[in-house]
């Protein structure tokens, strides 16, 4: 038997350590204090900013449209619409669950408005906890974490409550958490949830299952299939019942889609349409704003860039499995990796996306020593790079926005290629730190 179960695993390198560093018993009541005063002036923090500041702002046609459509499709739901069938649901089933949950207990759009801002409110502090216990677990410094994190979703400003990304966003930084702890089963269900909302979690999932192999060879794996495919079969469920017609009509809503004005891809044309007359046009097609003319092309490397960047990630993590004082780094490199990925590449980049790439860059571990300087620069300055591209994405959208989609001023197009190229700059420098990490580069 002893035979049997060595036959099912690789070989772990005695050196292998787990996920979950050692927190250090030491510390006394004061230390305890100054955490948990931490942990409870960031809340705050964030409730002040998600409750009383972002609901004030500006609120225009652009910031409440996902907001009202919202109401629309959970109303029409309530009263025995189908979706899918009945209406146009661009989103993921279990999108649908956090737009129905305001909608319970609204008597009207106002009163809608006011519990999806808590709903928001609520599933950030989700995030706060989760990214706040991963610190302890990891061994970081929680003051840099949550640091980090409140001022990325200051910089994002109020598009945070506008939208439901927090949502997904909260259910990944739970996966991860449970991941660090060696709880596989439970972090392969909480991806499928956050698949089941917004897709892009399912890209941490061969990651998660070289893990389980290397841990606990192939029932591990198993298990942990199973535990995926069953909660994404039983939340995708209720979607069956518009029929497979019309799921199929939806599906094709989203991958005929236009390149998306603001996505990375769309820079190169409307650049070229400033500085020669290349043709284009800037139009609404799909419930989104797009590119119309020959640029739209280059909507198409999207997926392969993604799918390529996704390989390279993998093939990294795979070659650090055996690398026991290396897995800690690579699980949050990886992480914010093909999060960061997923959120820039595709042909639609809506401001929203960037709070996927929070949490993960939030825990990004910065190396030190003399040694290890190459890691800890490149680190950084990813790091300050994305932090960076906060205000122009808010600058962009949804400040001056009218500027960029009707008139195509210079001013929008450079903030907004300017905001692009720092995203691919972040990119790279974490391609580099993680395969330096694979390979036992400093």
């Amino acid at each position: 038997m002893a035979a049997t179960r060595s036959a099912n695993r690789p070989h772990v390198a005695p050196s292998a350590a787990p996920l979950a560093a050692p927190t250090p018993s030491g510390g006394g009541g004061t230390r305890a204090a100054s955490r948990y005063a931490l942990l409870a002036g960031t809340l705050l923090l964030h409730l002040v900013a998600l409750l009383a500041i972002f609901p004030n702002t500006r609120e225009d046609v652009v910031m409440r449209g996902f907001l009202q459509l919202s109401f629309h499709d959970s109303g029409a739901t309530l009263v025995g619409a189908v979706p899918y069938r009945d209406f146009l649901l661009e989103y993921p089933p279990g999108t649908l669950l956090f737009m129905l949950l305001p909608r319970l207990f609204a008597a009207g759009y106002l009163d809608y408005r006011s519990l999806f801002f808590l709903q928001a409110a609520l599933l950030d502090c989700v995030v706060v906890l989760a990214l706040y216990a991963s610190a302890r677990t990891a061994g970081l410094s929680p003051p840099r974490v949550l640091g980090f994190y409140t001022l990325a979703i200051a910089l994002l400003g109020p598009i945070v409550d506008y939208r439901l990304d927090i949502a997904p966003v909260a259910l990944t930084a739970l996966a991860v958490l449970a991941w660090q702890r060696d709880r596989r089963v439970l972090a392969a269900v909480l991806l499928a949830a956050g698949t089941a909302t917004k897709v892009y979690p399912a890209l941490l999932l061969p990651p998660l299952l070289f893990d389980a192999w290397v841990r606990g060879g192939r029932r591990s794996v198993t298990l942990a299939l199973l535990g995926f495919a069953a909660a994404v079969a039983l939340l995708v469920s209720p979607a069956l019942a518009a029929g497979l017609p019309n799921i199929a009509h939806n599906l094709r809503f989203q991958t005929n889609r236009h390149l998306q004005v603001e996505s990375i891809w769309a820079t190169p044309p409307l650049l070229l349409h400033l500085a020669t007359g290349f043709p284009l046009e800037v139009a609404g097609r799909h419930r989104a704003l797009v590119i119309l003319g020959p640029g739209d092309a280059w909507g198409g490397a999207g997926t392969p860039a993604l799918v390529l960047v996704a390989l390279a990630t993998y093939a990294a993590w795979w070659r650090a499995r055996q690398r026991g004082g290396k897995r800690r780094a690579i699980l949050f490199v990886g992480t914010a990796m093909l999060v960061l990925a997923s959120a820039m590449l595709s042909k639609v980049l809506s401001p929203q996306f960037l709070l996927w790439a929070m949490p993960p860059l939030a825990l990004l571990p910065v190396p030190r020593g003399a040694h290890r300087r190459v890691t800890t620069v490149a680190t950084v300055a990813a790091l300050i790079l994305f932090l960076a591209t906060l205000p122009l994405t808010q600058w962009v959208y949804p400040l001056h926005y009218g500027e960029l989609v009707r008139y195509i001023r210079p001013a929008a197009v450079g903030a907004l290629a300017l905001r692009n190229l720092l995203l691919v700059l972040t990119l790279t420098l974490l391609l580099g730190v993680m395969w330096g990490q694979a390979q036992g580069q400093e």
